[in-house]
């Protein structure tokens, strides 16, 4: 008898970013250069003990349209499956991002922007053919052909699999996976690889389960201590120098911009905020 999926309600957390990915805030993006032809066996081996080290990965987004809520779908295999696209289609996708405004950006930068606006949470069909309807995929990967001889490999993630900071871990122990195959080793893990704990094949444990009880919840002068910090880091950080100070800062992602009046008013808003909160915090002989 095949083995049947498992699964579990998102907690918290994750259904904060479950709502917030359809506008676009939670994609996370990793992508690297390759200097020679990729061998596809090894690299899908690669994504494979990937999922299988962390069931996250291995799970679909299931949408409750009844009920509004989300839940983790644990395949018992993996199943993610690389694009691959061939150099007339990556041209083609670089042209219509290419303009004379952004003429100096890198073809790396230009898919990478590209992936990000990739947004296949905001869906209402499957994200593959073999999922079922509601269930979405929760991450991608895709390689890119370039010219001379360059390809750019790309994963593309669900915050609630991976956020930012999880990226750099997930490039660690891919790469690992990868140089355990260059080492003829056949074993289910990369060098340097641990598993997730618990039930083994499950996406168990949620954001609030692996916080300790004990900084779960921070006291009130904690909090003050932190916004006085954040505000000395943000003094800190803003005397940096820097060594190339005088070409034209841009960004090839965010592009919105808000002008001087909306600014002002999105700021006194904040500071009216502030003042009501401190209001009803601190007592009134103070």
């Amino acid at each position: 008898m095949a083995e049947q999926p498992k699964g579990r309600a998102v907690g918290a957390m994750e259904n904060s970013w479950c709502r917030a990915v359809p506008g676009g805030t939670g994609i996370t993006v990793l992508g690297f250069d390759i200097s020679k032809a990729p061998d596809m066996v090894k690299y899908q081996t690669a994504l494979h003990k990937l999922q299988n080290a962390h069931p996250i990965l291995n799970s679909r987004l299931h949408t409750n349209t009844k009920a509004n809520t989300f839940s983790f779908v644990t395949s018992p295999t993996p199943f993610v499956q690389i694009k691959t696209l061939d150099l007339s289609s990556t041209l083609e996708i670089l042209e219509t991002l290419s303009n004379p405004s952004n003429s100096s950006v890198s073809p790396f930068h230009l898919i990478l922007e590209h992936e990000l606006n990739q947004n296949t949470w905001t869906k209402t069909n499957s994200s593959s053919s073999s999922s079922p309807p509601n269930d979405h995929d929760m991450f991608f990967g895709t390689i890119y052909t370039l010219p001379d001889a360059k390809w750019v490999a790309v994963m593309r993630f669900h915050v609630a699999a991976c956020d930012h900071t999880t990226a750099e871990t997930m490039l660690r122990e891919l790469l690992g996976f990868l140089m355990s195959a260059d080492d003829g080793d056949d074993g289910g893990e990369g060098k340097g690889i641990v598993k997730e704990t618990g039930n083994k094949g499950e996406a168990n444990f949620g954001i609030e389960d692996l916080v300790p009880a004990r900084v779960a919840k921070k006291p009130f002068w904690s909090r003050g201590g932190d916004m006085i910090s954040y505000s000395l880091n943000t003094l800190r950080l803003s005397s940096l120098k820097f060594k190339d100070y005088k070409s034209v800062r841009s960004s090839q992602v965010v592009r919105f911009q808000m002008n001087q009046d909306e600014t002002k008013r999105i700021l006194t808003v904040s500071f009216i905020c502030i003042y009501m909160h401190a209001a009803s915090t601190f007592p009134s002989s103070l």
